[in-house]
């Protein structure tokens, strides 16, 4: 497996396979072509975004992250937004081989620090936890209807 930038080309692949996972259980989401598109545009154009793409051994898109590069007084951090991996693939080491080579490129562009926010109640808790992750304790993370 190997980790590079998400190549312009596979945006519409890569949109594919964000909603195979995130249409699925255990999120369900429900978006529409408009909202999607208009959200996967404001992860990957801005000028700190960072997708990074896992290729397989045949070079095919298997997983994204897609997030953004912040400087702050420890040093810069990667924020992921969207981390997501084929379900063909999930449970089968793909993720945690993607997280460790992420942290390779990371160290590459002097990055001090990985953050991300997930729900408790699904599988991807437990497996940033394994993976290194751990709660912030004196961090909560806030939401309003408006």
């Amino acid at each position: 497996m190997k980790v590079e930038i998400l190549k312009n080309s596979e945006y519409e692949e890569m949109k594919e396979l964000f909603l195979d996972v995130f249409s699925n259980e255990p999120w369900f989401d429900k978006w529409n072509n408009d909202q999607l598109d208009h959200y996967m545009k404001d992860l990957t154009e801005n000028n700190n975004s960072l997708s990074l793409a896992l290729y397989d051994e045949k070079d095919e898109l298997i997983g994204c992250s897609l997030g953004y590069i912040f400087n702050w007084w420890e040093g810069r951090e990667y924020f992921i937004k969207e981390f997501f991996i084929s379900r063909k693939r999930q449970s089968k080491g793909a993720g945690s081989t993607f997280l460790t080579l992420i942290e390779e490129v990371l160290k590459a562009k002097d990055v001090k620090h990985i953050t991300l926010a997930t729900e408790k109640d699904v599988p991807a808790y437990p497996f940033y936890q394994k993976n290194g992750f751990s709660v912030m304790h004196n961090s909560v993370s806030l939401v309003k209807r408006v």
